[in-house]
């Protein structure tokens, strides 16, 4: 079973005095008439006439549960022998039964105890279906218990309200009274928070609900025994039950908002009440009506299979009726709340118990049913309890402690039970035979309730020794005045009521005549009427002597009592005195110290802030000696990098120079030894030599020491080797103008010879060439001489020592020969290479062919290429090397 939250328990320190008041109470409680719970039971028509019933009622006071007949087959599993099982109530109301006729049993007599200040509390209690409901509140035809309690109580006190905000709930279960000025503006405040329609005020036109209207269209008979000397108000409150916790929904808040969860608390009297609880006060039966319905609005309802229209919480309706005795003039009421006589109906609704087999309840339907079940458990608990607390009050054994914290329900209904108020319980039956196990369980639950006695509460009521009656002598006293004024009669405004205790012999004497014949008898007549005032003369002034008496010994005792305190008086005045002249030294002394204390307040604040300037100096020493440290790191590292960098430098310009000298010695050693040579084959020729102009060995000095290790280098003519420098010219060969020039008006026409498969280089920057035109192969001569062609380059391919494509262009001019052909004269050699923007390690690895020549004294690669490209362009051009010669 499920854990019940209980609601938080305030702590009260136990005191001597508290625990005899405590007992006292407890005592007084078990010394008064008790009376038993008053229950009822009224049985629901059926549905249908095809619908089979498991009760009938044998008279107005007993019912029995017949399941022979019916059920006996539905139940032959579980027992095969029942019998006829009869429960008695304290009235039954047959299917047939009316609102009215419930209401005059039940109802009518907790709303005369409302009247004479004594608490009620009325439930209904049954399964779901059975008219809980129905009978609490009733519908557009046929008015509840609720409507007509209102209707009835209105009706009998109609012409005995007080005005609107004379009492005012203090938000702890009691009320104050207002003045005339203070109530005045309260209602001035509603009337314009009602036309600005704000709020619960907000105005609205009368009889505008129709449920309203027809549920106060009855007219009732106003109740007997109402004090006319007191003015009433009535203030109702509407909360729920649910799951175990208690909301208000008279809550000023919109429909749409959550409802905020309350707590019950215990006021001054020990009585339990809804903190914060929203108390409307009504003045008419409509506007109760009008606010039952909106709390009716926010009530939590479902639907089941067994109910349409299910209550899923607790409802709880209360009626408080507030009374106070009027002034001696009967017109306003006395202006001491210790005179307000407040009692309470309280009209609960329990939702029905449920069985989640027969409602096929899931999810949220299912948890409100188990919270319903428990809270049904604990009230069936709590009068267990109280039953077998009372068989042990006679046995003169301990009694238990009944658990009205374990639910809501029972703890804000634990005050009836203890006493004060009367209870009365109407348990709902639906007789259908699906019920029977359920209706059995409410008759044992009610069976057990009847057998609870509950201590008669007794009331006390105010007895200010005022005249009765003066509230009415004085309205029919302004009557008459206005009556007299309305005849002209102007000493009628001068008259004053006077409605005190008046002394009284009797009525004035009677008219008699002397001169009958009777006159005997009517002097003897006469005379045992004196002789009756004279006696009741002796007895008024003996009471009145006797009264005297008392008031001289009252007085002096108020005189012996007001001299006692006098000295009292004065005595407590030396003491105060004293204790006046202690504190002004003390008042005194503290003054001193707590100008000491300023001024070292103002001390230490000065300290302070000192501390804290020095505290904002020495960081800002300690910043800017952190940041001269970084400062001095960077400047470290830059001039460190710096060095590096330099180092790196200075290292890579003496290798690059030492390299160009070795360079230079090498080339210089090459020319000696070619002069050395040329020298030999002068001594040992016949001729000598003609040396070319274009070429020399200082030009190719000289050329080597301006563009060497350069990307781009210009050549003017290659010889193919050292000997065809100096060769004699041969025979035959074809004869070209070396100083052969076009027109630069007629254009350059460029023949590119490039490979057949090029490798793409896939850049945006390529070599542009005007006029051209490309070849992959020359085989006829009349290629190169054909249409005017004036440029040849040859377009070349190979990987670098990095493993990056090179690409280089050699470029030249063609000339024609004397034979009718042509020749091409390398002039310029265009190299281009790509280059990675992420940095990758060199790979150095010089072919053998370099590292011989450079140690053989070779002459560079630069050379060496050109020299080769040019006797591949011999080959391809002319058919032949340059050494070949033509005979």
């Amino acid at each position: 079973m499920k854990a019940v939250p209980r609601t938080p328990m305030r702590v009260v320190p136990k005191t001597p005095r508290m625990q005899q008041t405590v007992e006292k109470q407890r005592r007084d409680t078990s010394e008064k008439a008790r009376d038993p719970v008053n229950v009822f039971c009224r049985v629901r028509p059926l549905q249908s006439d095809a619908d089979l019933t498991s009760l009938r009622v044998k008279n107005s006071t007993t019912i029995a549960l017949n399941p022979q007949d019916q059920l006996l087959q539905h139940h032959k599993q579980h027992n095969a022998a029942q019998r006829e099982i009869q429960y008695i109530f304290k009235h039954v109301f047959q299917p047939d039964a009316t609102q009215q006729d419930v209401y005059a049993s039940v109802a009518q007599p907790l709303v005369e105890n409302l009247l004479k200040g004594r608490n009620s509390l009325l439930f209904t209690y049954g399964v779901t279906g059975s008219g809980k409901t129905y009978t609490m509140t009733g519908n557009l035809r046929h008015r509840g218990i609720m409507p007509r309690c209102l209707d009835v109580l209105f009706r009998t006190i109609s012409d005995y309200q007080a005005k609107k905000f004379v009492f005012k709930p203090d938000k702890l279960n009691g009320f104050e009274i207002l003045s005339e000025e203070d109530a005045l503006l309260e209602r001035q405040h509603e009337m314009n928070q009602r036309f600005a329609g704000a709020g619960r005020f907000a105005f609205r036109h009368k009889d505008s609900d129709p449920e309203i209207a027809s549920q106060a269209s009855v007219e009732p008979i106003p109740l007997l025994g109402l004090d006319e000397d007191n003015m009433y108000s009535v203030f109702v409150t509407y909360i729920e039950i649910y799951n175990n916790s208690v909301y208000d929904l008279l809550e000023d808040s919109g429909i749409q908002k959550t409802l905020q969860s309350k707590i019950i608390r215990e006021d001054a009297n020990r009585h339990m009440f809804v903190h914060g609880v929203t108390e409307v006060e009504v003045k008419t039966v409509e506007e109760a009506l009008e606010v039952f319905q909106m709390g009716q609005k926010r009530k939590r309802m479902g639907h089941t299979v067994l109910n349409a229209e299910s209550s899923r919480s607790h409802s709880v309706f209360n009626i408080r009726l507030v009374q106070a005795p009027t002034d001696s003039q009967g017109e306003n009421v006395v202006q001491d709340r210790q005179n307000i006589t407040v009692s309470q109906l309280s009209l609960v609704d329990l939702a029905g118990s449920e069985r989640s087999s027969r409602t096929k309840n899931t999810g949220v339907r299912l948890r409100e049913a188990g919270n319903i079940n428990n809270s049904l458990m604990t009230l069936r608990t709590c009068l267990e309890y109280l039953r077998e607390n009372q068989l042990s009050a006679s046995n003169g054994l301990a009694p238990k402690k009944v658990p009205y914290r374990d639910s809501k329900i029972t703890h804000m209904f634990k005050n009836y039970f203890d006493g004060e108020g009367q209870v009365s319980m109407i348990v709902c039956i639906n007789p259908r035979i699906e019920d029977y196990d359920e209706n059995m369980q409410v008759m044992k639950f009610a069976e057990m309730t009847q057998e609870v006695q509950i201590a008669r509460a007794t009331p006390m009521k105010q007895d200010l020794g005022l005249t009765p009656g003066r509230r009415k002598a004085n309205k029919l006293f302004k009557i008459a005045v206005n009556n007299l004024n309305e005849l002209g009669i102007p000493e009628a405004k001068d008259l004053e009521v006077d409605v005190g205790l008046v002394y009284s012999l009797g009525a004035d004497f009677p008219a008699y005549e002397m001169d009958s014949p009777e006159a005997q008898i009517k002097i003897r007549e006469l005379m045992h009427y004196l002789e009756q005032r004279i006696e009741k003369r002796k007895k008024l002034r003996a009471n009145l002597d006797i009264k005297c008496d008392s008031f001289r010994q009252m007085l002096m005792n108020l005189d012996r009592d007001n001299l006692q305190l006098r000295t009292e008086l004065a005595s407590l005045k030396a003491v105060y005195k004293q204790e006046r002249d202690r504190s002004a030294a003390l008042e005194k002394k503290v003054r001193i110290h707590e100008s000491s204390i300023d001024v070292l307040n103002n001390t230490l604040s000065k300290q302070e802030r000192q501390i804290e300037e020095l505290t904002f100096k020495l960081n800002e020493k300690e910043n800017m000696l952190t940041q001269k440290e970084h400062e001095k790191e960077k400047q470290k590292k830059k001039f460190s990098s710096k060095l590096a960098v330099e180092s790196d430098k200075n290292k890579r310009e003496f290798e690059l120079k030492l390299r160009e000298q070795r360079a230079k010695l090498q080339e210089r050693m090459r020319i000696k030894d070619e002069k050395l040579r040329l020298v030999s084959n002068i001594l040992q020729s016949e001729e000598l030599p003609s040396l070319p102009r274009s070429q020399s060995s200082e030009n190719i000095l000289n050329e080597k020491d301006r563009g060497a290790y350069t990307v781009r280098t210009e050549v003017s003519s290659v010889p193919a080797t050292r000997t065809d420098i100096y060769a004699t010219p041969r025979h035959g060969a074809a004869a070209a103008n070396n100083r052969h020039r076009r027109s630069r008006s007629a254009g350059d026409k460029w023949l590119e010879h490039r490979a057949a498969n090029p490798v793409p280089l896939g850049t945006i920057m390529q070599p542009y060439l005007k006029n051209r035109k490309s070849v992959t192969k020359l085989t006829d001569m009349k290629e190169l001489t054909a249409h005017g062609t004036t440029k040849y380059c040859l377009v070349s391919q190979d990987a670098d020592t990095d493993g990056d494509v090179e690409t280089k262009l050699y470029k030249g001019n063609v000339i024609p020969t004397c034979g009718g052909g042509a020749q091409v004269v390398f002039n310029d050699v265009e190299c281009l290479k790509q280059k990675s923007p992420v940095h990758s390690p060199t790979r150095k690895r010089p072919s053998n062919g370099n590292i011989s020549a450079l140690g053989s004294g070779a002459v560079p690669s630069t050379v060496t290429s050109a020299q080769d490209v040019a006797s591949r362009c011999n080959v391809g051009i002319e058919g032949h090397s340059s050494k070949k010669s033509k005979i």
